[in-house]
């Protein structure tokens, strides 16, 4: 591998820098595999000859694909997720149309038994029955493709653009197969259960159409169906809710400074060769035409790799609106080299001193020969993620050779980003600003899974109740119009209103309560997996739990009281001629 642009010379030959990024072209005849090995054994090889390195250092080689290698385990999690939230969706809907299928199976028993009178066979009437759920399935898959086509850019809009990630999501060959396959599998899994009933014929009293359902507990595949459709809104739900709270939670986290009215834009003038002083006066002459447009006040330099030393400029505190606690800010002078002077934040000043201020300590980083005074102390702030720990950091006055603009406005800064940019065009045309984004945009990042997963979850989740609720109307509806001559007997006999309004909710209820449980118990479970996308509350938060149970059980009393209504209504003089 041939040396082509470093910003530092001093970097590779310094074993104190751990880390390095090398971009690199492999032999024809090598693999990456192999490369990845020949990396350990060169790795074990410096660990000898220097013995005296962190053991937590390592090198691995990794292709340049579309997803950096730190994001593909959470682009492998994310889409996992996703697989099986909408999974679950499907699942449901699966269900909803199976006990469509079977209700009206129900009532095509007089039909199956004339096609089997002609002579068609049990297998033929099964095939007939597959080949109509299939066709079902298939024009849905089709709509499916049209809805995808459509979405698609609003899920790809989700995206952060400070994410160093490229999606693309194209409707090719691959997905054209994944929905014939799983379109065909729904088919005959949602139409074998209802094409095997509607094969048992009986000629005699099928014939004379004498097969008359018996009671409200004899439609028990239905109401089997029912309660795995409420266990499964019961799971999604839950989720939906713990992620949606968790974005609340991180969204309204104190990062440590104020990020309103703030642009960023990350520049690299060492790339072009530039020396210290060039890239001094570049910079003092870039912050005399910000500061001098009225639209922007205030202006900054700080490294744009927040990793426990970061290397800021005097204004930076100023421009972040971070308060100092103790001690003085950095001032022009400390910028030259030698100067030896750090402010720290609350987290380090615990580590170093719990009872004694800091400020006038001295400090020695890792592999320095000289030490630092300690002039100042600012509060801890969120450096890498959003939900992380307290991280013990300190601040450096350092020039180098890349460094993040960074800008405070007084009005919408989203408004001034190409003014940005041509305040630097004009300073230096060869230098290009990239990552030129507000604070806002880049505050976007950590909280982009959070973010996503709480959409995704609360749109399933909200998909779920609607199928959930629709399922559950329809079968008590098919119920009630089944049973209206046993409505009419009952009423007959003396039987309230309120009597059949309450055998009617009753048996929704029912259904609901089991699925309540089952789901509750499974999204005990599932909570601790999200576990890792939570920030301010429990996996197993009681509150989001009972939320969601009064909810369910909230719509699935509108649901079932409509046919309910409709039963109440039924005249028994009528009921009892009925059919």
């Amino acid at each position: 591998m041939v040396e082509q642009i470093t910003r530092d010379k001093g970097r590779l030959s310094n074993w104190g820098v751990h880390s390095l990024i090398a971009i690199g072209r492999l032999k024809p005849e090598a693999s990456t595999n192999g490369a990845r090995a020949e990396a350990g054994v060169l790795e074990h090889q410096i660990e000898k000859e220097h013995p005296d390195l962190k053991r937590n250092l390592g090198a691995t080689v990794f292709p340049a694909t579309l997803v950096p290698a730190p994001f593909r385990i959470y682009v492998s999690a994310f889409t996992a997720l996703l697989m099986a939230v909408f999974g679950l969706v499907l699942l449901i809907a699966c269900a909803n149309v199976a006990s469509f299928l079977l209700a009206r199976a129900t009532g095509r028993t007089r039909e199956m038994a004339v096609r089997s009178a002609l002579g068609a066979g049990r297998g033929r009437l099964i095939q007939q029955m597959l080949v109509e759920s299939t066709l079902l399935s298939s024009v849905a898959g089709l709509l499916g493709l049209i809805l995808a086509y459509w979405t698609a850019p609003l899920l790809l809009a989700l995206k952060p653009t400070s994410l160093p990630i490229t999606l693309r999501l194209p409707i090719d060959w691959r997905v054209l197969v994944f929905t014939i396959i799983v379109s065909l599998i729904c088919g005959v899994a949602f139409g074998l259960t209802p094409a095997l009933r509607s094969a048992k014929v009986q000629l005699a009293s099928n014939l004379k159409d004498e097969t008359r359902p018996g009671g409200f507990r004899k439609s028990r595949l239905r109401s089997l169906l029912m309660t795995g459709e409420v266990a499964t809104c019961t799971v999604l739900l839950v989720c939906a809710t713990l992620c949606v709270r968790s974005l609340r939670n991180a969204s309204s986290i104190n990062p440590g400074f104020n990020t309103q009215h703030v642009i960023a834009a990350t520049l690299d003038p060492g790339s072009l060769g530039y020396s210290d002083t060039l890239m001094r006066t570049f910079y003092e002459q870039l912050s005399e035409h910000v500061l001098l447009d009225p639209m922007h006040p205030e202006s900054s330099k700080n490294d744009p790799i927040p990793v426990d030393i970061l290397r800021v400029a005097p204004e930076y505190f100023q421009t972040m609106g971070i308060p100092l606690l103790r001690g003085r800010d950095f001032v022009s002078s400390d910028g030259a080299e030698g100067s030896g002077v750090a402010i720290i934040n609350e987290a380090l000043a615990i580590r170093l001193s719990k009872n004694h201020d800091p400020v006038g300590q001295r400090i020695t980083f890792f592999r320095e020969k000289s030490s630092t005074e300690v002039i100042g102390v600012v509060p801890t702030g969120k450096y890498r993620t959003i939900g992380e720990a307290p991280v013990p950091v300190a601040y450096l006055p350092q020039l180098r050779a890349r460094r993040t603009l960074v800008v405070r406005t007084s009005s919408d800064p989203a408004t001034l980003l190409d003014s940005i940019r041509r305040e630097i065009h004009s300073v230096d045309p060869n230098i290009a600003p990239t990552d030129l984004e507000t604070m806002q945009q880049y505050m976007s990042l950590p909280l982009f899974p959070a973010r996503t997963t709480g959409l995704l979850l609360g749109v399933s989740g909200f998909l779920a109740l609607v199928l959930t609720t629709i399922g559950l109307f329809g079968v008590i509806s098919y119920i009630v119009s089944q049973r209206t001559h046993e409505i009419g007997v009952r009423v007959a006999l003396g039987a309230q209103r309120t009597d059949v309004l309450n055998l009617i909710i009753r048996h929704g209820l029912l259904l609901t309560v089991i699925g309540l449980v089952i789901g509750l118990g499974i999204a005990f479970g599932a909570g601790h997996l999200l576990s890792f996308l939570l920030y301010g509350i429990a996996p197993t938060d009681p509150a989001t739990f009972i939320a969601v149970a009064i909810v369910l059980c909230a719509v699935v009393l509108l649901a079932c009281y409509i046919p309910a209504r409709r039963a109440m209504r039924v005249d028994p003089m009528v009921a009892l001629r009925y059919e």
